[in-house]
């Protein structure tokens, strides 16, 4: 048996709306369990609809009246949404944030009651597979499936009913149900994804693509599946929902899922990674069975068909289907489209893209990729501002696809933006015209030490920089300033990526990073130059910041072996900044 000392306990997050008396349950049930005196409580209460009526707030302050009842563990923390979130963006928003602060965490909603073991059973397989990659996911909850299976076992679907996951896992979250979609058809996927066509999880996947649904779990569920991951379950289950009468946001009533009597508690071995047949079997005998009762007692023949029909119709035919009745769908394959187009295009080339639904000017298509995945996908720059038009500084704001993502961001948002590359600026400049974007100033220099005219390596795409000794090709003159007149105010966001001059900027203005609140910077060590990461470093802790440090295209796997090495420089480095 598994021992969990409670500094290593992971943080339970419980999400809640409008239903105060399935809130109460899930929160008395989790109050008795095993280790509730031991662990920490986060409790997401999401805020009022637009168009909610009388009765609908007084739910919601019940709801909120109910969470404050007790101490439900032994410490809560309570975090009411000052607007509706919805319940799909709520879990997103919710878990990421704690999951990332923790490293680990075990999710609730507001209509499941847990088993005294539930807490248990979560930290001990938390603990126990915290170092297998391939375990992204614990599920508390297992269908009532008539066959025994194993006291623990791999099935690998995940359940949404009482859950636990490693921040290691939640990065392969891929929250793009289009792209998900995509990718599961492009690999002739579809039949395993619905568990041998005995679910329509594809139907729901491709339902929030198209926008006519949204939800969370069958997200999580195709980013485990495309990565291959493994989900943990415990026989029988831990948690019933209680939430099946038809109150909650996407239930229906029934009492299909029910289980006569849960396990008190589970003990977690260490099993090997592979998933259990039996389980899948009988999983896939428990959604036949489910289906014929439906159609049985004819209330859901729609939806079942709706599930399977995505089997039967030629690919081609759903396709244009798809096409002319979705709009969201018809976007995301415009995407795709422009996507492979823009791959095609030789490096260095002057072009023009619809990529972000306008027209943007580019100087190379590889860059305009790689950055527009960085900033629109995987949002790397996002941060939470203390009011609604922050003080940014682009430092390297390149074609000005930063600018354009703080806009969206924060859209009455100040900014400075430099880029000293004459070609560069131009369709920098362009763009900021083309989006109208307002309050964003532009200059054309590098930032430096001092005001002066410096030799520049004019790269032809996002690798511009100050030159380096004995380097004759491509080099243009560009004027440069220093960084200090705009640091006199409070700096909501310093976003520095200005390829290897970083360091000396950093060092000129060191005394006044005491104005800016979250710092960015690209750092990169030139292989002929001594690597400078120490003495940045050294400003940032200084400054009073913490900071998490990311590698990105330029790094070497077996730096003992061999060191990678790109124009001229063999690291980059990603640094967040932040107090």
């Amino acid at each position: 048996m598994v021992f969990i000392k409670s500094k290593t306990l992971a943080p339970i997050i419980l999400f809640v709306y409008n239903r105060p008396w399935h809130t109460e349950q899930t929160l008395e049930a989790l109050m008795a369990n095993e280790l509730a005196n031991e662990s920490t409580l986060y409790i997401y209460a999401d805020g009022m609809k637009t168009d909610s009526d009388e009765a609908q707030i007084s739910l919601i302050e019940k709801t909120r009246a109910v969470i404050r009842k007790k101490k439900w563990c032994k410490e809560v923390h309570i975090i009411e949404r000052e607007k509706n979130y919805g319940l799909a963006d709520n879990i997103v928003d919710g878990v990421t944030e704690i999951v990332n602060k923790c490293g680990k965490i075990i999710v609730l909603e507001d209509d499941l009651v847990t088993s005294v073991g539930f807490l248990k059973y979560m930290n001990d397989a938390l603990y126990l597979y915290e170092n297998e990659e391939k375990v992204m996911h614990i599920s508390g909850y297992m269908f009532p499936v008539k066959k025994k299976l194993p006291e623990t076992f791999f099935y690998n679907t995940t359940s949404c009913w009482g859950w636990a996951t490693w921040k290691r896992a939640w990065i392969y979250f891929n929250n793009n149900a289009s792209k998900t979609l995509s990718l599961i058809e492009k690999q002739n996927l579809i039949h395993k994804f619905n568990v041998e066509d005995t679910y329509g999880f594809y139907s729901h996947l491709e339902a929030n693509a198209n926008g006519t649904m949204k939800t969370w779990a069958v997200r999580w569920y195709a980013s485990l599946f495309l990565e291959k991951g493994f989900s943990l379950h415990p026989y029988p289950s831990l948690v019933q929902n209680i939430g099946h009468d038809g109150l909650g946001e996407n239930c229906i009533s029934n009492n299909y899922f029910n289980w006569r009597k849960l396990a008190k508690f589970v003990t977690v071995k260490k099993i090997p990674l592979e998933e259990n047949k039996n389980a899948r079997a009988s999983m896939r005998m428990f959604n036949n069975s489910l289906y014929k009762e439906r159609n049985t007692k004819k209330i859901s023949l729609i939806k079942f068909i709706r599930n399977n029909i995505s089997v039967v119709i030629p690919k081609s035919l759903k396709h244009q289907y798809r096409l002319k009745k979705y709009p969201k769908y018809n976007i995301a394959f415009q995407y795709q489209e422009e996507l492979k187009r823009l791959k095609l295009i030789p490096r260095y080339t002057i072009g023009e893209s619809n990529l972000l639904h306008k027209t943007i000017s580019f100087i190379d298509s590889a860059s305009l990729l790689f950055i527009q995945d960085e900033l629109f996908n995987k949002e790397i720059y996002k941060f939470k501002a203390d009011n609604s038009n922050p003080y940014i500084i682009d430092a390297g704001a390149n074609i000005g696809l930063s600018v354009i993502y703080f806009k969206m961001l924060y859209t009455e948002a100040e900014i400075v933006a430099f880029e000293p590359d004459n070609k560069v600026f131009k369709a920098l400049k362009t763009n900021v015209e083309t989006f109208s974007l307002s309050n964003v100033t532009l200059i054309k220099k590098a930032l430096w030490n001092t005001e002066t005219t410096l030799k520049f390596y004019s790269e032809g795409a996002d690798g511009g920089r100050i030159a380096i000794e004995n380097e004759n090709e491509k080099l243009v003159e560009i004027e440069t300033t220093s960084l200090r007149g705009y640091l006199q105010r409070k700096v909501d966001l310093l976003k520095i990526d200005i390829e290897g001059a970083e360091t000396i900027v950093l060092q000129d203005c060191e005394d006044l990073l005491h104005n800016v609140k979250n710092l960015f910077v690209e750092y990169h060590s030139f292989t002929d130059q001594n690597q400078s990461l120490d003495k940045l470093l050294n400003i940032l802790k200084n400054a009073g910041f913490r900071y998490q440090i990311q590698h990105i295209g330029l790094f070497s796997p077996h730096p003992f072996i061999n060191i990678t090495k790109h124009s001229g420089m063999d690291l980059q480095l990603n640094i967040f900044a932040y107090k």
